[in-house]
C-alpha cells in the first residue's frame, strides 16, 4: 500500500469510528482491562488505559488473589463506571473501585459467570457448572465474604440483565432464559420468585445482553440470537449468526451499531477481541480472555 492510500485508510477508519464509543472494557485470566478501541494496530499494550489484577486490591483476602480471581470471566461496569463488577469461574465475585482499584465488595460463589446490581444495594450472580454451583445467588453488597442472602437452582448459570422498567431479573443458564421477580425486597430477607422460563433454540447459553428495551442478545454454542420479552420468541442475530462459541458480546449504542466480541478460540478463551465496523483485531497473548463491553464513561 502506498504512503498516500495508507493515509487515506486511516481517515476512513477515524471518520467511521467517529460519535461512536472508543473504549472497552474486558477480562480474562486475573486481568481486567479498559483499552482504546480506535487504533488501527493490533497491539493491546499501546491501547491500555486502565488495568487490574487481584495484587492491585488491598482489602482483598490472600486466598482472593491467589486462588479466586485466577480466571474473570465479567466485568460490568456501574456507578457511572467508577465501580465495576467483576466475577471469576474460580469463584470470586467483587466489586472494584476503579480509581483506588481497591474492592468495596467481594464474596465467593463456585464458579461464578455473571453478575448484575439489583435495587436495595444487592447484587445477583450467577453460578454454573458446580456442586455449589448451578445457580442464582443473591448478595448483599455491603457485607464482604458472607454467604448468599437468598438462592435458586439454575443449570449453567451464565448471564443476567436486570429490566428496570419490567421489574424483572433475566437469567441465562445452559439450556433456558428464565424471569425472576423480587419479592420481600424491602425486608432483611428477600426472595426471588420464578416468572417465566423459554427453551434456548440452542444448546450452551453463554452471555445475556441487553439489545434494546425490548429485546435481549443471547450467545449460544452455534449462534448469536435476539430475544423478544414481549412475545417469547428468538431469531438470529443476522450481525453475527451462525459465530460459534461466543463468550463476550457487547454492541454499542447509537444509530451506527458497533459489536465487540470474544469468541472461544483456545477451549473455551481467546487471545484476541475483535470489533466490527470497522474490523479490527486486538491480540495479547498473555490473557486468555473471555468477556469485553463497551466503556461508555470518560
Amino acid at each position: 500500500m502506498s504512503k498516500v492510500l495508507y493515509i487515506v485508510f486511516l481517515q476512513l477508519i477515524v471518520l467511521s469510528c467517529k460519535g461512536q464509543p472508543d473504549k472497552l472494557i474486558a477480562c480474562g485470566s486475573d486481568k481486567v482491562i479498559i483499552i482504546s478501541a480506535n487504533k488501527t494496530n493490533e497491539d493491546l499494550e499501546s491501547r491500555m488505559l486502565w488495568e487490574w489484577s487481584p495484587y492491585d486490591a488491598k482489602s482483598l483476602p490472600e486466598e482472593y488473589k491467589k486462588k479466586y480471581f485466577i480466571k474473570i470471566d465479567e466485568c460490568k461496569p456501574t456507578k457511572n463506571g467508577n465501580q465495576i463488577m467483576i466475577t471469576a469461574s474460580t469463584g470470586g465475585v467483587a466489586i472494584i473501585d476503579k480509581p483506588t482499584k481497591d474492592v468495596v465488595f467481594y464474596s465467593y460463589l463456585a464458579n461464578a459467570h455473571s453478575i448484575e446490581e439489583l435495587p436495595n444495594d444487592r447484587i445477583a450472580v450467577a453460578g454454573s457448572n458446580h456442586e455449589k454451583g448451578n445457580c442464582v445467588a443473591i448478595f448483599n453488597r455491603h457485607t464482604f465474604g458472607e454467604e448468599p442472602i437468598t438462592k435458586s437452582k439454575l443449570f449453567a448459570g451464565h448471564g443476567l440483565v436486570w429490566d428496570k422498567t419490567k421489574q424483572l431479573l433475566f437469567v441465562l443458564g445452559g439450556n433456558e432464559l428464565q424471569t425472576y421477580k423480587l419479592i420481600h425486597w424491602e425486608s432483611k430477607s428477600p426472595k426471588i420468585e420464578l416468572q417465566e422460563r423459554w427453551d434456548l433454540p440452542d444448546v450452551g447459553g453463554h452471555d445475556l445482553i441487553s439489545y434494546s428495551s425490548d429485546e435481549l442478545l443471547i450467545t449460544t454454542n452455534n449462534n448469536v440470537w435476539v430475544f423478544n420479552k414481549s412475545n417469547g420468541g428468538f431469531k438470529i442475530f443476522t450481525q453475527l449468526g451462525n459465530q460459534k462459541f461466543i463468550k463476550g458480546l457487547s454492541v454499542s449504542k447509537g444509530e451506527n451499531k458497533r459489536i465487540a466480541f470474544v469468541q472461544g478460540e483456545e477451549k473455551w478463551w481467546s487471545h484476541n477481541i475483535y470489533l466490527t465496523n470497522p474490523y479490527l483485531k486486538i491480540t495479547q497473548p498473555s490473557i486468555n480472555f473471555y468477556k469485553v463491553r463497551w466503556w461508555n464513561y470518560d
